[in-house]
């Protein structure tokens, strides 16, 4: 996990990290893994416009959210307001709504920030926001039993096959801190 290992008490995820989960079909571990999951209704709104661009794998990130404003929403991963318009405009002079709306979040709160986007790791490091990714969820989902290692290792696959970049051969490696030949 990179950065991130004391600040899972609460945790800020992306689009892409969400999307990611939701392919390999583990959104569900992420209540069971952080204790305070969040994202953004601008993350939100960029899951529905993929889900209207025909990724149905998608909603399964979406309905993984808990929206406060709709008592319908049933997921464990609570959306939330940003103001980062207003108090960081000059986040969107490098990242799109969504990444620019939980990293304010993130930093605002003082917790990790989930993204895969390197990017977005570069402007959360500038101003001092920790970071992990989809894969160290899915260390650290493991490491809570939420998810078993054949199961943590399937998502790896899932990823690889869809030409996600996937830095580690197993999750043992995370895990165990021991390198798979």
């Amino acid at each position: 996990m990179t950065d991130a290992e004391s600040g899972f008490d609460r945790l800020y995820l992306d689009a892409t990290v969400l999307a990611h989960l939701a392919v390999a079909d583990v959104v569900d571990v992420v209540p069971e893994t952080v204790e305070n999951p969040r994202t953004s209704y601008a993350v939100r709104a960029e899951l529905d416009a993929g889900v209207d661009a025909g990724f149905d794998s998608l909603t399964r990130a979406l309905d993984g959210l808990s929206d406060p404003l709709d008592t319908s929403s049933a997921g464990g991963i609570t959306v939330a307001g940003s103001l980062v318009r207003q108090r960081k405009p000059e986040f969107f002079d490098r990242l799109a709504t969504g990444e620019a709306s939980v990293l304010y979040q993130a930093w605002a709160a003082g917790v990790p920030l989930a993204t895969d986007d390197r990017d977005v790791r570069a402007v959360a490091s500038s101003y001092g926001v920790h970071t992990t990714g989809t894969v160290g969820l899915v260390a650290r989902a493991v490491e809570r039993d939420a998810l078993s290692l054949e199961a943590a290792d399937a998502a790896l696959t899932t990823w690889r096959d869809r030409d996600v970049s996937v830095p580690v051969d197993s999750i043992r490696e995370l895990v165990d801190g021991t390198e798979q030949s």
